[in-house]
């Protein structure tokens, strides 16, 4: 059988082999693109609440750290985020999540429950020439980590609504995703830290194309990402939801870095980060 690209053409039997062949397939979970069934707006509650939220979080603009809380309760701050999102595509901006935002959220999701620029098996393990077998056997996937794979796969479709933000407000420029998920046989063989948000799926380092790494950590405060890390010798940056990891309390806080005097973001080693 011949598969489907994200743009509804087919893929070469060779490249579905290749995927099979790379443990890829068994990322994909079942077609499950949420179905928006009646306006929502403050004062609304339930599942497609949450739904609608998880969609629209990176949008909040605050750059402060102000948490918007997938809930399923419509809020003040989901409206804000709600109205960012309308403002941006050129909708109604209104703060009411009716027929033209859900056409919106629909363009943006494939029907396996991923979004338009964002693969699942984007943010599944990496493979690592240096690893051994144990570690590079769960590659493709998102198996062998802290928590169970469908829990995963839950936090890594918050990140990839996180990305689509992340991404549009960068001006559409491609994201790299370099790492996402880990297992901990991975994580342990590349010295990732031992309670690291990579081994729940809630975290991603990234690279956006032609974006200096200081404006990627200016976007990411404005997306509601709760932990940004960047580097003195890589001009990669670190993001995670952090807060959303009910697994780690003592992790659930805003972790950003600290500046130095110049007005400096600094690495966690002290010096300067990439490009400051």
């Amino acid at each position: 059988m011949i598969g489907r690209d994200r743009r509804g053409g087919q893929l070469s039997t060779a490249a579905v082999a290749a995927a099979v062949g790379l443990g890829l397939a068994g990322v994909m979970p079942p077609a499950n693109a949420y179905e928006f069934e009646r306006p929502l707006q403050r004062g609304s509650t339930g599942r497609d609440v949450r739904a609608l939220e998880l969609r629209v979080a990176g949008w909040y603009p605050a750059a402060v750290q102000r948490t918007l809380r997938v809930d399923r309760r419509f809020g003040g701050r989901t409206e804000r985020a709600l109205e960012a999102f309308q403002r941006h595509y050129g909708l109604a901006v209104d703060g009411i999540a009716g027929p033209q935002t859900f056409r919106k959220l629909d363009s943006l999701e494939d029907p396996d429950g991923s979004t338009r620029n964002f693969d699942w098996t984007e943010l599944a393990q990496k493979r690592s020439e240096t690893c051994g077998s144990r570690a590079n056997s769960f590659a493709g996937s998102f198996r062998g980590g802290a928590v169970g794979s469908a829990r995963v796969r839950s936090n890594v479709r918050s990140w990839m609504w996180r990305l689509e933000a992340i991404r549009a407000k960068a001006g559409d420029r491609p994201v790299t995703v370099l790492s996402a998920f880990r297992s901990q046989p991975y994580n342990r063989c590349i010295g990732g830290a031992t309670l690291s948000q990579h081994l729940y799926g809630l975290a991603v380092d990234i690279d956006i194309a032609g974006i200096p790494p200081r404006r990627e950590r200016q976007i990411a405060r404005r997306s509601q990402v709760h932990g940004i890390a960047c580097y003195a010798e890589t001009a990669h940056n670190h993001l995670d939801l952090r807060i959303d990891n009910t697994s780690l309390p003592d992790y659930r806080h805003w972790w950003w870095p600290e500046r130095d005097r110049r007005g400096r973001d600094r690495a966690s080693d002290g010096r300067p980060c990439h490009g400051e």
